[in-house]
């Protein structure tokens, strides 16, 4: 494995076998991974690109005052990742992790990769929607033992090697279009949302 961030610091730091994230159990995860040579660390994209068959994008998509998400570090990676397949032969599989509206995958990602590469989706390279379900102070258990997976994209051969990558997993694999599984990412954010909302409402009626 091979992690890209443009951090130094962060880098160096997966490199000595640190994790650069406070998260229960994963400094440990890293550190033999590190040892075993499982887990390398870079600031060239280019070079990761090349060297590897699979790339997962996790960068943020906060939102900006008139409530939309700012897409900009998602659009910078997906031209980075385009520049490089221009000189990789071999087909890419490109996995989206990030939180996206429904239809970004389709509208956006993928025409953006295919502008910088100058490569065609489903012929030269695959992009996926694969959402995660991960909570702060337990973000490895819930990797681990995720309640399912949703495996979003454009036919069942793009998507073959992510399921072969997440043939681990124990719980239900539902594969679908990477509108459907934006979908089903902002529908958990919204219900999970609506659960603290909630929760806070109660909380302060009964300080009342």
């Amino acid at each position: 494995m091979l992690g890209v961030d443009v951090n130094p610091a962060k880098v160096e730091m997966l490199e000595s076998g640190k994790s650069p994230i406070l998260e229960p159990e994963l400094d440990e995860i890293v550190r033999e991974s590190n040892r075993a040579c499982h887990l390398h660390a870079t600031t060239d994209s280019a070079a990761a690109i090349q060297q590897t068959e699979i790339s997962f994008v996790s960068v943020g998509t906060p939102s900006q005052k008139n409530g939309k998400l700012d897409l900009r570090g998602m659009e910078h990676v997906c031209s980075e990742i385009g520049e490089a397949l221009k000189s990789k032969s071999a087909y890419h599989t490109i996995v989206i992790r990030s939180t996206v509206l429904p239809g970004t995958t389709e509208s956006i990602i993928i025409p953006a990769l295919e502008r910088a590469s100058g490569k065609k989706a489903g012929k030269d390279f695959a992009a996926c929607f694969v959402p995660e379900f991960l909570r702060e102070g337990s973000a490895v258990k819930d990797f681990f033992e995720p309640p399912f997976t949703i495996l979003g994209g454009m036919d069942s051969k793009q998507i073959a090697p992510v399921r072969e990558l997440f043939a681990w997993a124990t719980t239900p694999i539902y594969e679908t279009t990477p509108s459907s599984a934006e979908m089903v990412k902002y529908v958990c954010n919204a219900f999970h949302a609506l659960k603290v909302g909630l929760r806070t409402r109660s909380d302060h009626s009964a300080k009342r």
